[in-house]
């Protein structure tokens, strides 16, 4: 009973978040650009789901490490197609990190992952709610590669079956879209 009950808080909080990230494309989006990361963050809190987030050096080398064995070689791929990489601003580092990477994880591995089932059906799950998530971006701004998002986060979510921690997923959410953003 109390499982059913963390998984229909946490589809209902992704909901409001699906509708709300909708929202933003016909209201002010830059007042959605916060709210919803804030949303994503405080939804587990207000539904008293606990988030799973250690910060300790193995999890931080563990995040590392995936990343390079992941984005190293699409880095390679992207250099031998002509690719430049432009590094990115602090001020998008730090809008990549604090605003993108740590809220998503947060909700979508550390709660709804968690909820719904930290195993391959969880994972699979999860990494649909995350795609569709991104749904809006496809198809207000034209963006096909925002539907591509389900196979990074399937990536985020064995990373959080074997670490039941999401600082290893944010350290590799945040270098993809640095990754994906300096070659864009």
């Amino acid at each position: 009973m109390i499982k059913n009950k963390r998984v229909a808080k946490a589809i209902l909080a992704y909901i409001i978040v699906f509708v709300l990230n909708f929202a933003s494309h016909y209201i002010e989006r830059q007042f959605f650009n916060y709210l919803i990361p804030f949303l994503l963050m405080m939804l587990p809190v207000i539904t008293g789901c606990a988030v799973n987030l250690r910060f300790s050096r193995d999890n931080f080398l563990t995040g590392l490490y995936i990343s390079l064995v992941f984005l190293f070689p699409f880095t390679l791929f992207e250099i031998a197609r002509g690719g430049v990489f432009v590094f990115p601003s602090i001020s998008v580092l730090t809008f990549q990190l604090l605003v993108v990477s740590i809220p998503e994880e947060i909700f979508f591995r550390g709660f709804v992952q968690e909820s719904i089932g930290n195993d391959i059906k969880g994972i699979l799950i999860t990494s649909l709610m995350f795609s569709l998530a991104h749904l809006p971006v496809f198809l207000f701004d034209n963006n096909i590669y925002a539907l591509l998002t389900f196979f990074p986060s399937i990536i985020m979510g064995f990373i959080y079956l074997k670490t039941a921690n999401t600082m290893p997923c944010i350290i590799f959410h945040f270098l993809s879209n640095i990754i994906w953003g300096g070659f864009g």
